[in-house]
């Protein structure tokens, strides 16, 4: 009897426990590739930013490729409507190269991260 009492306790913790956790926000897997000019830029720090979330940011390969990480080591970025901003490692990347302000402080790039995964190209120019 004791031995069930016992097991009902636990069992009532455990329930209780997992009621008690956070559910998970959603989130979904991101990746891409920058290119400036046609080129692949390495060293860029690519950020989505949702309204009232955190941001998911990365940086960039020498392919220019990105692969998204959110809070904790979670891979990807909310799902939803995000502003993306893309500016360089600037104690990394060659000196010379610049990414513009339209792309960063003054962006005005989105994208609509889905649920599951998400791939999105940007192809930057210095033109104005």
């Amino acid at each position: 009897m004791k031995m069930l009492i016992r097991y009902v306790a636990i069992l009532g913790w455990v329930v209780l426990l997992a009621g008690c956790t956070k559910s998970g926000q959603a989130v979904a897997p991101v990746t891409g590739r920058i290119t400036l000019d046609g080129k692949p830029v390495e060293f860029a720090i690519v950020t989505f930013q949702a309204e009232g979330k955190s941001a998911a940011s990365s940086s960039t390969d020498k392919d220019g490729r990105y692969d998204l990480y959110y809070k904790r080591g979670v891979r990807g970025a909310p799902v939803g409507p995000n502003r993306v901003t893309i500016l360089l490692d600037v104690y990394s990347a060659p000196k010379g190269l610049v990414i513009p302000p339209k792309y960063n402080s003054e962006s005005k790039l989105h994208a609509d991260v889905q649920p599951g995964p998400n791939a999105f190209d940007f192809d930057l120019t210095t033109a104005e």
